[in-house]
């Protein structure tokens, strides 16, 4: 097993949350356009309202993946000084 620090490990624990949470928040903002709009299904309209809703904890899983593998690719340059 690699020896990780302990930043990276918590970058990737944000990660994973944010990506939790941004499911829970699919879920739910599928049942609000459900409930709402139910006379007038149109995909398009749920797709768009599901993006804004949750692009935000989208684009911080990504943020928090990417630290986490920046992190460790610089933990990797210092040990080989």
């Amino acid at each position: 097993m690699k020896n990780k620090n302990a930043l990276t490990i918590l970058l990737y624990v944000f990660a994973v949350l944010s990506l939790a949470y941004t499911c829970y928040a699919a879920l739910q903002a599928y049942n609000t356009f459900v409930s709402y709009y139910s006379t007038n299904l149109n995909i398009l309209n749920l797709i768009m309202y599901m993006i804004t809703t949750c692009y935000q904890s989208i684009c911080f899983s990504v943020l928090f993946y990417a630290l986490g593998v920046f992190s460790e690719m610089f933990k990797k340059k210092k040990e080989e000084k």
